[in-house]
């Protein structure tokens, strides 16, 4: 991974690089020596982040500086072990201002030294003979130390920006110097620091190799974590070039410069550069992965492979979650064609007939969804079997997801939050890195069925509806083999059969799988006549719990003797699907033949498309 982020880091173009250099947020301080080491503030700025506007030449001269002369990580600053102070130059004095007086951070105890005190500490680190500083600026950051203990208190009273800073806010003070001498110091500085340790440094042929600092713990003061058997002390070994970039590379992240995941293409640089131009295109908003594949692919008209995708987290810290090969992109989710030759779509039947409101009076059929690549599965199918609490689109802010990011259980039902922990990372596989095996028929069905039936307790009627109709449209394609008894139209025989099984004295189920969707109209026609006043679907649940077929039929018979007094005599059509369930004994188990009890609960009942009886007197509420 070391040696491909760095080859990715060589090919990101200086307009990109350009982007990472930002003034930090808080108080900016130039100060000028003159000929007898006297200091004086000669310019200040505060910069805002994002509500600044447009920055002045002066912050931009001043983030230069600041690029130059910040430490790698708290872990080589200067300051330790307080670590309060993120400069690591001697021509550059940096802190937030919560370390500072009055700040949450300002030590109120004696014993403890402030800002002021450490900064003896922080200079006479940063003119250690190895950094090769002269007499002459030795002295010069001597009067800068000076300055700071002595006037830097009320030179900052004297700045009016300096009231209005947040705690978070940086007060950063530069001496007045070319930025050579800034990033002169830097080279020599980062060369050591960007190692992990340098007790391990050889150099080979002009360049100097060590222990890669990126991601990477040393544990040599640790006995517990090493090896107590190894006839080595350290297996690798990178170029101080390598940690240059990883360190850039860790940088440009940080400040969001690229898609995530982002997508690199190690021996093909100028789809790289394509990447980052389609990212950069526009100034208002930043394209999506999706995106920006789909314009690649439009662009060159073949499959995208051979690329490394990377994801990244940005959390308390910024981590690498998942780093993986990509030998071959599958765009599209079919490899059929049509009849005019174009690939075909997969597709989300109304098979539960859902409506959903047009306005507060009228209502209208959901139509028929294609899904014609793997990014409509993510936001159509994934989004809703979700509940939007994995990925979710918005038209403004486009696709957010939470494939590896951190997830508080509070706000999830329990088999909800279950369900996205289980199943995140192979979702991921299966729709970013084309691996179509980490979903599977089990899978699909447990996503399905589960958020199903956690949807029931809670009488989400519109949701459970547009589960089933996905589990019933796509199921069939997480089969290694296509199984028929899955597809949509398998749906619609069962509603054929049912209006013939309540008319026709001498028609009867003729499969397990149309008894269990009869079973389930027969359980709702029931249900339908309760005249409690709170009743939702969650009264489904005793009913899809029974495994033996006998409790189940004990169970029918028991909400019909509690109901029948709703029920006329001579309700012909009702006598007969209730014999019929009744009667009928299925070969396969009740749990296999749920899916279809549950399509037979929520497709429009047949029992109350006939004229001949009154319409229910309450329907259960969503």
């Amino acid at each position: 991974m070391i040696k491909e982020l760095a080859q990715f880091v060589n090919q990101v173009p200086d307009i990109v690089r350009e982007r990472a250099i930002k003034p930090k947020v808080g108080l900016h301080i130039l100060v000028r020596f003159d000929e007898n080491g006297n200091g004086k503030v000669i310019k200040s700025e505060r910069y805002l982040g994002k509500k600044h506007g447009e920055t002045t030449q002066f912050l931009k001269d001043c983030a230069l500086k600041q690029v130059a002369a910040w430490m790698i990580d708290t872990n080589k600053c200067f300051d330790l072990p307080a670590k309060g102070i993120h400069s690591a130059s001697p021509y550059c004095f940096a802190f937030k201002r919560e370390s500072w007086k009055g700040g949450d951070k300002y030590p109120t105890d004696s014993d403890k030294p402030d800002i002021l005190k450490r900064s003896e500490g922080y200079f006479q680190k940063s003119l250690d003979e190895k950094y090769g500083q002269d007499e002459s600026e030795k002295q010069r950051a001597l009067q800068f130390r000076n300055f700071l203990k002595a006037e830097m208190a009320a030179a900052l009273e004297n700045i009016d920006a300096y009231a209005d800073l947040d705690s978070s806010d940086y007060i950063l003070i530069y001496r007045d110097e070319p930025i050579e001498k800034y990033e002169a110091f830097r080279k020599v500085y980062a060369a050591e620091g960007l190692f992990n340790t340098a007790d391990y440094n050889i150099e080979l042929d002009g360049e100097v190799y060590g222990t890669s600092n990126f991601y990477n713990g040393f544990n040599s003061k640790k006995p517990f974590l090493t090896h107590q058997t190894a006839s080595f002390d350290i297996t690798y070994r990178i170029s101080a070039a390598e940690a240059k970039a990883l360190s850039d590379f860790n940088t440009m992240v940080g400040k969001r410069l690229f898609p995530n995941p982002a997508p690199m293409f190690i021996d093909q640089p100028e789809l790289t550069e394509d990447i980052i131009q389609l990212y950069y295109r526009s100034e208002d908003r930043k394209l999506s992965h999706r995106e920006i594949i789909s314009e690649l692919l439009n662009k060159y008209h073949k499959d995208l492979g051979n690329y490394y995708l990377i994801y990244f987290s940005f959390g308390k810290k910024i981590e690498i979650k998942d780093f993986d090969f990509v030998s071959k992109f599958k765009y599209l989710l079919s490899d059929e064609k049509d009849e005019d030759g174009n690939p075909k779509s997969w597709v989300i039947e109304n098979v539960t007939e859902v409506q959903k409101f047009i306005n507060k009076k009228e209502r209208e059929y959901i139509r028929p969804i294609p899904l014609a690549n793997v990014f409509d599965f993510e936001r159509e199918v994934i989004g809703r079997l979700f509940d939007y609490k994995l990925v979710n689109y918005d038209d403004q802010k486009g696709v957010s997801f939470r494939y590896f990011e951190d997830i508080e259980s509070k706000g999830h039902r329990p088999a909800m939050f279950s369900l996205i922990l289980k199943y995140r990372k192979p979702i991921y596989d299966f729709i970013y890195k084309s691996m179509r095996s980490s979903i599977g028929r089990y899978q699909f069905e447990d996503i399905c069925l589960t958020g199903i039936l956690d949807d029931l307790k809670d009488g989400k009627e519109y949701a459970i509806k547009s589960k089933l109709n996905i589990y019933f449209s796509l199921r069939q394609y997480f089969y290694e083999n296509k199984n028929p008894s899955f597809m949509p139209s398998k749906i619609d025989e069962h509603k054929a059969l049912m209006a013939k099984v309540v008319s026709e004295e001498a028609t009867h189920f003729d499969s397990d799988e149309g008894y269990a969707f009869g079973a389930g109209q027969l359980i709702y026609f029931l249900l339908s006549k309760s005249e409690a006043g709170d009743l939702t679907h969650a009264v489904l649940e005793p009913f899809l719990q029974k495994t033996n077929h006998a409790h189940f039929n004990e169970a029918i018979a028991g909400i019909l003797l509690k109901y029948k007094h709703a029920i006329g005599f001579d309700f012909k059509r009702f006598n007969k699907l209730a014999s019929e369930v009744l009667v009928y004994i299925p070969q396969k188990g009740l749990s296999e033949l749920r899916p279809f009890l549950l399509a037979g609960y929520f497709c429009p009942n047949i029992l109350f498309q006939s004229k001949k009886i009154d319409s229910p007197s309450k329907s259960i509420q969503p």
